[in-house]
C-alpha cells in the first residue's frame, strides 16, 4: 500500500510539474533591434535648479559636503540632460544686470553638468519678461536675459548649455503670459534676435513652447510654434503630470504621439517635466492621501507636493511614464525634481515635496528626509543606461496591459527594460529573432524588499555575467509594481 501511495504521489508531482512548466507567460516581449523608433536618443536627467536658501524661519546654505553628496548620487544617476531653470530679473539691479549676484548658487550646478558632459536647458521663469495685462513684451529684460546666457556660456564658458527655455509653461493662467500664445510668441522672437546679436545663435537654441498639457488639446500650441518659430527651435517640449490611471492603462501613448506627431520630422521632441498628479475621477482616492500626507508633514506643501515619492510604486510609476514616453518617439526626458529644498509654494518654509531627498534634511528639515527615497533607483537605471546618442528600437509586448518595455543600444551595448505596474508578479517570456547574444548582462531589479543597495546612493545588480540569447525565448519574472533592467554597458 505504502508503495503505491509513492507511486501516486511521484505522478501527482511530474504531472503538476509539466503543467507549470508548459503554462503561458503573463505577456510576450519582442524586441526588434532590426527597427529603430528613435536613432539618437537625447537622453534622460532631472530639474535641477539653483536652491531658494531663504527658508523664512531660517537662511541656510548648502554645504561643501552636501555639494559632494549631491555630486556622488548624480554621478550614479549619469543624468544625460538636466534643466535649470532661473528668474533673471533677480540678477537685474535698476535695469541693470549684475552678473555676479548670486552667481555662487548656480555656478556649482553648471560646474557639475560642464565637467561631466550633461546637455543642459537653461531657462527663465518668465517673472517681468512679458505682462499679460498690457500684452506687451519687456525688450530690456530680454535683452539682459541674453546678456545674462552670454556671461555664462561665453565668459564662463559653460559650453553645456545648449538650449534656452523661454518662459515656463506659457500656457497655462498661472504663466507670465496667462495662456496668451501671440505674447509668448512675441518674447520668443525677440529674445531669438538677442541670441543673434550676441553670436550665440550658434551654440544656444531655444526649446519651446514648453507647455503643460494633459490631454491632446493643446497641440496648436506646436503647430503654431513649427509655423512660427522653427528655425529657432532646435528641440520642441512638452510637459506632463498624468494622472495614474491615464499612464497606467496606457492612454497616455495616444496623448504622446498626438504632439509628436506635430513635430517635424527630423525634429526632436523632449519631455520637459514630468511627474505625477492625481487629476482623474478614478484616482481621487490617492488624491485625498496624497493631501492628508502633506498636511501631516510639517514643511511639505499641501497645494504642490507629491507625497508618494516615499513609496516605491512612484518609482514604477515613473518608469511606465518614461517607457512610454521613449516608444512613443521622444527624445528624452527631464523628471520633476531633484531636491525639495529647491522650491517652496505657500510661504517659504513650505516645501514643493518632489524630489529624491532634501540635501538640507540634517541642517534644518529632518535627517531622514536627507536619505535617497526609493524612486530614485527606477529613474537612475533607466538615465544611467539611456546614455546620449542611444538607438531605441522597436519592441511589442503582447499578453499583459501591466507590461511596458524599452529596447536601446549603443556602440554594441545594450539595455532593456521591463516595468510591471500590476499589485501581482508576472512572468514574461523575452524574446527577439534577431538581437545577438548579449554577454556580460546585469540583472538589475527595482521593487519593494528587492533592492540590492550599498553605501549612501548604490543599487548593485542582483545578477551579474549573464549570458543572454533572446533567440532561445527567455522567462523572465518581474515583482509587482517593479522594474527589470538588463544591460551589457560596462558602468
Amino acid at each position: 500500500m505504502r508503495h503505491v501511495v509513492s507511486k501516486i504521489i511521484v505522478s501527482f508531482w511530474l504531472v503538476t510539474t509539466v503543467i507549470s512548466c508548459s503554462a503561458l507567460p503573463d505577456a510576450t516581449v519582442a524586441v526588434d533591434n532590426t527597427s529603430i523608433i528613435n536613432p539618437n536618443y537625447i537622453g534622460n536627467g532631472v530639474q535641477w535648479d539653483p536652491y531658494q536658501l531663504d527658508y523664512g524661519e531660517k537662511q541656510l546654505k548648502i554645504s561643501v559636503e552636501d555639494w559632494h553628496k549631491l555630486y556622488a548620487r548624480l554621478d550614479f544617476m549619469k543624468p544625460q540632460f538636466i534643466r535649470v531653470m532661473i528668474n533673471t530679473t533677480s540678477v537685474i539691479e535698476n535695469g541693470v544686470l549684475n552678473e555676479k549676484k548670486n552667481y555662487e548658487n548656480i555656478a556649482p550646478i553648471l560646474e557639475y553638468c560642464q565637467s561631466r558632459n550633461v546637455k543642459v536647458v537653461l531657462g527663465d521663469w518668465g517673472d517681468r519678461m512679458v505682462n499679460s495685462k498690457t500684452n506687451t513684451i519687456s525688450e530690456n529684460n530680454l535683452k539682459l536675459a541674453a546678456q545674462y546666457l552670454d556671461f555664462l556660456a561665453n565668459k564662463k564658458g559653460f559650453s553645456c548649455i545648449l538650449y534656452y527655455n523661454m518662459i515656463n509653461e506659457p500656457n497655462g493662467y498661472w504663466a507670465a503670459t496667462d495662456e496668451n500664445y501671440d505674447l509668448w510668441k512675441k518674447a520668443a522672437q525677440y529674445f531669438s534676435t538677442q541670441l543673434k546679436v550676441l553670436n550665440l545663435d550658434q551654440k544656444v537654441s531655444l526649446m519651446g513652447p514648453d507647455i503643460a498639457i494633459w490631454k491632446t488639446d493643446k497641440v496648436d500650441w506646436i503647430t503654431n510654434s513649427v509655423k512660427d518659430l522653427d528655425t529657432s527651435i532646435g528641440v520642441y517640449d512638452i510637459h506632463t503630470y498624468p494622472s495614474k490611471i491615464t499612464v497606467n492603462s496606457g492612454d497616455y501613448t495616444s496623448i504622446l504621439k498626438a504632439y509628436k506627431d506635430a513635430v517635424p520630422s527630423g525634429k526632436p521632441i523632449v519631455m520637459g517635466e514630468i511627474g505625477f498628479k492625481f487629476v482623474e475621477k478614478q484616482d481621487e482616492a490617492l488624491m485625498k492621501e496624497n493631501i492628508a500626507r502633506a498636511k501631516a508633514k510639517p514643511y511639505a506643501s499641501v497645494e504642490d507636493s507629491q507625497m508618494f515619492v516615499y513609496d516605491f510604486v512612484y518609482g514604477s510609476d515613473m518608469a511606465d511614464a518614461l517607457i512610454q514616453t521613449v516608444n512613443s518617439g521622444y527624445s528624452g526626458s527631464i523628471a520633476w525634481m531633484l531636491d525639495d529644498a529647491m522650491h517652496s509654494r505657500e510661504q517659504k518654509n513650505k516645501l514643493k515635496v518632489w524630489g529624491f531627498w532634501n540635501i538640507l534634511g540634517d541642517e534644518y528639515f529632518g535627517k531622514e528626509e536627507e536619505e535617497v527615497r526609493p524612486w530614485f533607483y527606477a529613474w537612475s537605471l533607466l538615465t544611467k543606461y539611456m546614455p546620449s546618442g542611444c538607438q531605441v528600437h522597436k519592441i511589442s509586448v503582447d499578453g499583459n496591459p501591466n507590461i511596458k518595455a524599452i529596447s536601446i543600444s549603443k556602440d554594441g551595448r545594450n539595455m532593456i527594460a521591463i516595468v510591471n505596474v500590476s499589485s501581482k508578479e508576472a512572468n514574461i517570456k523575452l524574446t527577439s529573432n534577431g538581437l545577438p547574444v548579449l554577454n556580460h548582462v546585469k540583472r538589475f531589479v527595482y521593487a519593494k524588499d528587492k533592492l540590492k543597495l550599498e553605501g549612501d546612493h548604490t543599487l548593485l545588480p542582483v545578477k551579474t555575467n549573464i549570458t543572454l540569447d533572446l533567440k532561445k525565448n527567455k522567462i523572465e519574472t518581474i515583482p509587482a509594481e517593479g522594474l527589470l533592467v538588463l544591460t551589457n554597458f560596462d558602468y
